[in-house]
């Protein structure tokens, strides 16, 4: 379900954190919740702002997985909460929440998939870091293929090391 009069909010105090007016933004979001307290979107907002615009990682979580318990088909809270996760060093559980975002109808594929191989690559699991840099690479028509380039070189610059580290 989606609300045209709540989505005109909710760009507006996006509008808002990118004018660095964060407080102001938070209270717009806040206040919304008075209205539709079960709207994944707004939730997924509140998710985004705690997590890029402040230091409550707390928040960010709850928000988050508000949003995915309200629209478990709606896609952009599993990828903040993927990085999110990536953030807080609980890489199993953003592999978790990645993988089940990445199969959602309307999921950006690139960033899914790109994110993914972060999460392996800090696992040091370059094989499958590498695999999954080389499919958002098949899934891209554009700008992102200098960045998947060099997250694969990167990985197997580091694969090559381990093999000869004693």
């Amino acid at each position: 379900m989606e609300l045209q009069w709540m989505n005109i909010h909710l760009t507006q105090a996006e509008q808002m954190f990118y004018n660095n007016q964060v407080p102001e933004g938070l209270a717009v979001l806040q206040n919304l919740l008075y209205e539709e307290p079960g709207y994944a979107q707004l939730h997924n907002h509140l998710g985004w702002a705690y997590l890029y615009y402040t230091q409550d990682m707390a928040q960010a979580e709850l928000h988050l997985k508000l949003a995915i318990r309200f629209n478990v088909a709606y896609a952009p809270p599993y990828l903040h909460l993927g990085n999110l996760l990536i953030r807080l060093a609980r890489y199993t559980e953003a592999l978790e929440y990645l993988h089940k975002g990445l199969h959602q109808q309307q999921a950006n594929k690139v960033a899914f998939l790109e994110v993914l191989a972060q999460v392996y690559e800090l696992r040091r699991d370059f094989t499958n870091a590498i695999k999954h840099y080389k499919q958002a690479l098949v899934a891209t028509t554009g700008f992102e293929t200098g960045q998947l380039m060099e997250g694969i070189k990167r990985c197997q610059k580091k694969r090559w090391t381990m093999l000869f580290a004693f």
